[in-house]
């Protein structure tokens, strides 16, 4: 038996009991499952844009403590993550990121905050550069995106294409601060859903092409804070490198103690205040 499909709708249940919805959004990529709470009226909205391979779900620790610090907050599930559905076996990232751009267009009635993480931080990115009007502010936590040389290009993709127990617990152990013990039991999962099908194809057609340059972050004109943890072990130190170099005067970069890749998962309150403070900041 799995243990992340009963984690996650274990967690949902629990979620559910907290007054916070469950809800779907169809998109021509698929069928997107999103968590939604409602918290101060007066606050901009939050939305919390997962990772490759994560969901809502991991975020649940987050977005109970946030709910009422915070404006209304979504957290949509990329197409084939968490409970939401892809319209395709041979999902691509321009897919999962359409699906997610048609939720946020769908959804949004005034400009929000987006959080995004990993992948997720890069999907932020690409929005508030496409649609800024809709954009309050970013804050990314470790994000993908910037520019590699083909080397740590090959390395990060490369980390994601676990064929056996092991490399799944590697790539597990990297995403923490302090890997839980855990983790044993969850890389069958992990093999198994990177292995075959929409995520495996996903990220197959992640290419260079899809990095920023330089040029396009210096676009960027929403308020922006970038958290890259100092126990980032996921991503290269020349992705940290390539957005000190790029990102306009403007964007601010912290570098927190006991921050890993995802930091909502073994720090999930510090993660909720920064985003609060962040709010605060903007309101």
């Amino acid at each position: 038996m799995f243990v992340l499909p009963l984690a996650e709708r274990m967690i949902r249940r629990r979620l559910l009991s907290l007054g916070i919805a469950s809800q779907y959004h169809a998109t021509p990529q698929g069928r997107l499952h999103y968590y939604e709470a409602h918290g101060d009226g007066e606050a901009p909205p939050v939305v919390i844009l997962h990772g490759f391979g994560a969901s809502g779900s991991s975020f649940a620790r987050v977005i109970a403590m946030l709910r009422r610090r915070v404006g209304k907050i979504w957290v949509p599930e990329a197409p084939a993550h968490g409970f939401s559905s892809s319209a395709s076996e041979r999902l691509t990232v321009d897919d999962a990121y359409a699906a997610m751009a048609h939720f946020l267009d769908a959804r949004l009635r005034e400009p929000a905050i987006l959080f995004g993480n990993s992948l997720g931080g890069a999907f932020a990115i690409r929005y508030a550069l496409e649609r800024p009007e809709r954009v309050r502010g970013l804050l990314l936590a470790s994000p993908a995106g910037a520019l590699l040389d083909a080397q740590d290009f090959a390395a990060l993709t490369g980390s994601f294409r676990v064929r056996s127990l092991g490399q799944a617990r590697d790539l597990l152990d990297r995403l923490y601060h302090e890997p839980p013990w855990y983790n044993t039991l969850l890389a069958p999962d992990i093999l198994r859903r990177f292995a075959l099908g929409p995520l495996r194809h996903c990220l197959e057609s992640f290419r260079p092409e899809h990095m920023f340059t330089a040029d396009e972050l210096a676009a960027l004109r929403p308020p922006t804070l970038i958290l890259w943890g100092r126990s980032e072990r996921l991503l290269p130190s020349a992705s940290l490198e390539f957005f000190r170099r790029a990102v306009p005067a403007h964007v601010r970069i912290e570098e927190p103690d006991e921050f890993g890749h995802c930091p909502y998962l073994d720090r999930p309150r510090a993660v909720a205040d920064r985003i609060a403070a962040f709010v605060d900041e903007l309101r």
